[in-house]
């Protein structure tokens, strides 16, 4: 039987996002199944519990183990619900794998910019908020990623004028060292991809594929 993997996009993005990876991953062996869910309507622990959980313990019903790939906020809600399962002493069973692209893992200086202004608070919604650098920081709070095995992509590339923001390289949105931030990562990958299209990458595609394979990003044998 096929692993599920469960695909989670990012904040005010829709399951059509990750369609070219859901095809990409079908045609390598894998059961992909787009979560399409309102990022903009609540805060992080509400999803978590109410899309997450729910997810997951469906997928679980009929498969020994489940992946995931995220974009962006989905990666932290991934990293959230692991956590948690962990913490309960539930963890994800053996061997199920999560590649995260671009994820706040450290936080985002541009939440931290935009989530006080009214326009981008009424648009994107309270997750928002909590993505930011701050001591109200979700994902800061969460501490070492635990309960998956995880790989990071992060990017280098960017359309956004959000330079003054970031001391470091950054997709436009997130930086390198944000997204590669948490403890206990499995493995780490930085391309040279923008924020919003990472995951139409046929490299990052690739990449993907490689590590819920393998559980690593090079190829073996690679340095």
């Amino acid at each position: 039987m096929a692993d599920p993997v469960l695909l989670f996009h990012g904040l005010g993005r829709t399951g059509l996002s990750m369609l070219p990876m859901a095809r990409a991953l079908r045609r390598a062996g894998f059961d992909p199944h787009v979560v399409d869910y309102p990022s903009r309507k609540h805060a992080i622990g509400a999803l978590v519990e109410t899309i997450v959980s729910p997810t997951v313990d469906a997928a679980l019903a009929d498969a020994d183990r489940v992946h995931f790939v995220t974009h962006s906020l989905g990666g932290v809600l991934v990293r959230a619900f692991a956590a948690g399962r962990a913490d309960a002493g539930t963890p994800l069973p053996d061997g199920s794998r999560a590649v995260m692209l671009a994820p706040p893992h450290g936080g985002s200086e541009v939440a931290d910019a935009l989530g006080d202004r009214l326009p981008f608070r009424a648009t994107l919604g309270p997750a928002l908020g909590e993505l930011g650098t701050g001591d109200a920081s979700v994902p800061i709070g969460l501490g070492p990623l635990r309960g998956v095995e995880a790989g990071v992509i992060a990017g280098t590339r960017t359309f956004f004028p959000f330079g003054r923001l970031f001391s470091g390289p950054y997709d436009g949105l997130v930086s390198v060292e944000s997204a590669h931030a948490p403890d206990g990562l499995a493995d780490r990958a930085v391309v040279p991809k923008t924020h919003a299209m990472m995951m139409m990458s046929p490299l990052v595609i690739g990449l993907t594929i490689r590590f819920l394979r393998t559980g690593q990003f090079a190829e073996s044998g690679d340095a």
